[in-house]
């Protein structure tokens, strides 16, 4: 409040809030009230009522009509002094009264003096101009009498053109009977004062929902002359509340507004749904109460981290208990904010159901297990069944050999025979043990046995020594075309893993593609790592099995009577992985073979 334009004012004026404490006054209220005082009382520090007994009996019987929305004029003597008191209540938000303006002159004043009151008090009408909701008066059949600016500011009327015209005219047509039903307990004195929200119609023909407060106003003789009040646009608030009541009833989610201690403020319509609880079953009460007791230390774990991240998300899943005593799982967004109406900080949660999903991770986890157990069964069957296999074959190896060694003393028909028939014996051991070996290499890479040991090779004379082997041992006496490409650069790599990998992949370019051209193989050194590509001309992968090639045991439908174990390709792939490469390939059937392999330079 501005003293100094109350102080200009010859008449007495003051604002009293609802403890009766002052908030403002002018030179002239402090003359008449505080003149034996040596220092003026401190604003808001004591009540009205203890400076003077006149005046505290004037607080005492009026001032209550003020504080119950009702503006009124009353005389009264204070000091010796006779004054008239004209008492205006000043309305908050919420529309609830809190402070009164008070005003008053001497009733025996001339004329000429209540003429510059009169004057003095349209320059306190800046108080009522500026108050953002509409303040009005109406007649005893209800056109307007008085409307301050905020009339127009809402509506777009001028208050001239208003004056004097029926306020119902304002009203939208299917709310001037609803109108009539609110105000009548009022004209009936049954109630003094008259709460309700209904639609105006602006001079543009837009709807505005308002919120209206009114009392009567009453003469000397008890009579009604009118109404008076205040009409608040709440159209914002409304639609804002429309679809909020909108987003709350349709969204599956769980929003709950809790206090820093986690008490539930509010919990949307949505707790039936997942829960079965009404929302009231849960306002005032802890979500400790509803948590399963082995999530609450890491529910409580992230409560304080909410409270200490000041504003960022927290999530959480966690079992909470439904009204039929199941558990549902849940997942929930927390983060603190500021509650401006409260003036507190607040939780706010977001929740929505994860039962299937925990459910499906739950059968995951224990299909992994049990994927985990039959894997390590497997690995220790395949070595079990490889050291037992390998024992009698290298017992049935030496037999074989010991047979062909005295058969080979006397050469004969028969002799020549079993000579033939025991090469056939050795020959079926070595593919076995190939075998067994291959399987019990598979297990362990599988079973994360197998390490990768890099050291700087020289790579080009490693795929020079491996072609060299494996072209002496083509019965067909083919060779393999080796070409280099790039500058030669350093390699580390594990030596015994790129040989066992270019092993499998060579003999398996000579092995199915008989008759064919000799393969090749081209070592390409680029920027960022190397590249060797083993090509055939052979028997080629039909189109329908290329998703198979990698797969435990497989053959393609043509390789025919060509033996393998349907293993080699698989390890390759594995070791090929744990090196940090990567293989593709690219077939066609009856026209050949192109492996790729891509590699770092560590």
């Amino acid at each position: 409040m501005n003293n100094q334009f109350l102080d200009a004012l010859d008449q007495f004026v003051f604002i009293v809030d609802t403890e009766y404490k002052i908030r403002a006054f002018n030179k002239s209220f402090a003359s008449l009230y505080f003149s034996h005082f040596d220092v003026y009382p401190e604003i808001g520090q004591e009540g009205l009522m203890n400076y003077s007994p006149n005046l505290g009996e004037l607080v005492r019987s009026s001032f209550k009509r003020g504080f119950s929305g009702e503006r009124f004029k009353i005389n009264n003597q204070v000091n010796g002094v006779y004054l008239e008191f004209t008492v205006s209540p000043i309305f908050d938000e919420n529309q609830k009264v809190d402070s009164l303006v008070v005003s008053a002159h001497e009733t025996t004043q001339t004329n000429n003096l209540i003429k510059k009151v009169s004057a003095q008090e349209e320059k306190y009408q800046y108080v009522v101009e500026n108050i953002h909701d509409v303040i009005f008066q109406t007649d005893v059949v209800g056109n307007w009498t008085f409307l301050n600016k905020a009339w127009t500011d809402i509506f777009q009327y001028t208050v001239d053109e208003s004056l004097n015209t029926p306020f119902y005219s304002y009203l939208h047509p299917d709310d001037v009977r609803k109108n009539e039903l609110l105000f009548e307990p009022l004209i009936n004195r049954k109630k003094k004062f008259c709460r309700h929200v209904i639609r105006y119609i602006t001079k543009a023909g837009k709807v505005r929902w308002i919120k209206v407060f009114a009392t009567l106003l009453i003469n000397e003789d008890d009579e009604i002359i009118g109404t008076t009040g205040t009409l608040r646009d709440i159209t914002d608030e409304k639609v804002n509340a429309h679809f909020n009541e909108l987003l709350l009833n349709n969204v599956r989610d769980l929003i709950c507004i809790h206090n820093q201690d986690g008490t539930y403020l509010f919990v949307s319509p949505s707790i039936e749904d997942l829960t079965g609880f009404k929302p009231h079953e849960l306002i005032g009460k802890s979500p400790y109460d509803f948590f399963h007791p082995d999530d609450l230390k890491l529910v409580k774990e992230r409560h304080q981290e909410v409270l200490r991240t000041k504003g960022d998300s927290t999530y959480t899943s966690c079992r909470f208990l439904k009204k039929n005593g199941d558990y549902v799982w849940v997942e929930s967004n927390s983060k603190i904010f500021f509650d401006e109406y409260e003036i507190e900080n607040r939780i706010i949660t977001s929740t929505h159901e994860i039962q299937e999903r925990k459910l499906a991770e739950e059968s995951m986890m224990k299909a992994l297990q049990k994927e985990k157990e039959l894997n390590e069964l497997k690995s220790r069957f395949v070595a079990m069944t490889t050291h037992e296999f390998k024992t009698p074959l290298s017992t049935i190896s030496s037999s074989a050999d010991i047979i062909e060694m005295y058969t080979e003393r006397s050469l004969n028909a028969d002799t020549e025979n079993i000579i033939k028939q025991v090469k056939n014996i050795n020959v079926e051991v070595l593919r076995m043990t190939n075998m067994m070996d291959a399987s019990l290499f598979l297990g362990k890479i599988e079973a994360n046995k197998t390490e990768v040991n890099k050291e700087e090779i020289d790579l080009v004379s490693l795929v020079q020594y491996i072609i060299d082997r494996q072209v002496r041992h083509q019965k067909d006496k083919r060779k393999l075309y080796f070409e280099l490409r790039g500058t030669v650069k350093k390699v580390f790599a594990d030596a015994q893993h790129l040989e066992h990998i270019l092993d499998n992949l060579i003999s398996n370019a000579f092995k199915y593609s008989p008759n064919k051209p000799s393969p090749a193989l081209i070592l390409t050194f680029n920027e960022n790592n190397f590249t060797i590509d083993i090509i055939d001309y052979g028997l080629g992968i039909p189109q329908n099995q290329h998703k198979k090639v990698y797969s435990s045991f497989f053959r393609g439908d043509n390789v025919r009577n060509i033996k393998g174990t349907g293993l080699g390709l698989l390890i390759v792939y594995n070791l090929v992985k744990m090196n940090g490469g990567k293989i593709t390939f690219e077939s066609e059937e009856n026209q050949g073979t192109t492996f790729t392999l891509e590699f770092p330079y560590r």
